[in-house]
């Protein structure tokens, strides 16, 4: 544990002053990038000086991307653009591995749990609503809701996404997220809100998402979309 310890410790603060030399998207997408490999290289508590620069930048890149969406605007196009979408597409990457990982395996990320993601089923009375929540509803304002053709030809995960080239692309991940607590019905219960029935059917790899798999299996799958990442020119 110690030598762990030891060699863990400078990371927070080689994180933070690269973040404070430079808040440009491609710094921000790289330590995105370097937490992924952190989560899953070191035990949890190993990682406790890394929760407070994680979570910060996280809630400012969702937050921007929620900013985007709620301007209305078109998406621009340029290397300064490319960078930005790179900058989501890492943030949400980084959110996957979080909801990815066992339920309870990081207990740091349960004490924020509810500002991304609902841990309970939604109640039209609450105030406040976590930011898949939020992301889900202006994405469905800009290009509509998910039909069940289309959630049949796609999948809740971004492993496999290397370039992020339309915020439609993140339709998906946010639809799951948004709708993973609520209520699924019994096989043989008749189902009252078809679309989220279809959704669970349809929808690949949408359990995963919900923190169900073995450790074992949630890094393998984690480790293969880092690979992707690491790669070069790679889009599947």
């Amino acid at each position: 544990f110690f030598q762990e310890f030891s060699l863990i410790s400078p990371f927070p603060e080689r994180l933070s002053d690269n973040l404070r030399v430079s808040q440009s998207p491609v710094i921000r997408s790289a330590v995105f990038l370097c937490v992924r490999v952190l989560l899953l290289r070191l035990r949890p508590h190993s990682l406790i000086g890394v929760w407070p620069i994680m979570v910060t930048e996280l809630v400012h890149a969702l937050s921007q991307l929620e900013s985007q969406l709620q301007s209305g605007e078109q998406e621009a196009t340029g290397s300064s653009s490319d960078q930005w979408m790179q900058l989501y597409v890492a943030a949400c990457k980084l959110l996957e591995t979080l909801c990815t990982l066992p339920a309870g395996y990081l207990s740091h990320f349960q004490m924020f749990h509810w500002a991304f993601v609902s841990s309970v089923s939604a109640d039209k009375t609450e105030i406040f609503k976590p930011f898949a929540e939020r992301i889900n509803d202006l994405l469905a304002k800009k290009y509509g809701e998910l039909t069940p053709e289309t959630m049949s030809n796609h999948t809740a995960s971004l492993a496999g996404v290397k370039i992020l080239t339309s915020f439609e692309e993140l339709r998906p991940f946010f639809y799951t997220l948004a709708n993973l607590n609520k209520s699924v019905p019994e096989s043989n219960v008749s189902c009252r809100n078809r679309q989220f029935c279809v959704f669970f059917n349809t929808l690949r790899d949408a359990h995963a998402l919900s923190g169900s798999l073995t450790y074992k299996n949630a890094v393998a799958r984690l480790e293969s979309a880092l690979y992707v990442d690491f790669s070069e020119h790679l889009q599947f």
